[in-house]
């Protein structure tokens, strides 16, 4: 999640996690539901915000590990206090940076969620580029983002899945697909794909 915006910093930001939290839940709970994480994976949630999708993975992943990227120290923070027994246990890594950077070696992440973070992928291309990077083949990726934030910054959903479908098969991936999501009363969309083996 690539943002220069200080929306997610300060106060404001500290606001903005709290409501996170409350919205975001049904949603961060889909995303590890259809990413059906086993116990030993090492998995990534990219522009995790205030660390619910964090916690629900580190969850399911026991004696595995969570990597969390996202640039905000705010969200950090509300992260960390929001998982630090599985912090301290080492169970979850926090990393303030982006989509496109991330602390990941190559082909070592079993499978990534990203949750109303995908639209603020900046650069884009770079950011896609980076995923596939760190994705084992046949790891997926799993996307849902709300309805009004896509038209908001790709114009519509339907560019939003051009857009993407594109750089996914561009950078690997195969089988890239969009649907409505439960969350939202189907107002989020889902967009998954996985890296090619």
């Amino acid at each position: 999640m690539n943002t220069t915006s200080n929306v997610f910093d300060g106060l404001s930001g500290r606001l903005v996690g709290f409501e996170m939290a409350r919205r975001n839940k049904a949603a961060e709970a889909e995303a590890v539901e259809r990413l059906e994480p086993r116990p030993g994976d090492h998995v990534l949630a990219i522009g995790f915000g205030p660390g619910i999708g964090v916690a629900l993975l580190a969850a399911r992943v026991a004696h595995g590990r969570v990597i969390g990227a996202d640039p905000s120290q705010v969200m950090i923070e509300q992260a960390a206090k929001r998982n630090r027994a599985a912090l301290a246990a080492g169970t979850v890594e926090l990393h303030p940076t982006t989509a496109d950077a991330l602390p990941c070696a190559d082909a070592s992440i079993d499978g990534a969620i990203a949750v109303n973070s995908v639209m603020l992928w900046q650069p884009r291309d770079a950011s896609f580029r980076e995923v596939a990077r760190v994705l084992k083949p046949g790891a997926r990726l799993v996307t849902i983002t709300h309805g009004w934030a896509l038209d908001r910054h790709f114009g519509s959903v339907d560019a939003f899945a051009a857009e993407v479908d594109a750089l996914a098969r561009q950078y690997g991936f195969t089988a890239p697909r969009r649907e409505p999501a439960r969350a939202e009363r189907g107002r989020a969309v889902v967009w998954e794909a996985t890296r090619a083996s």
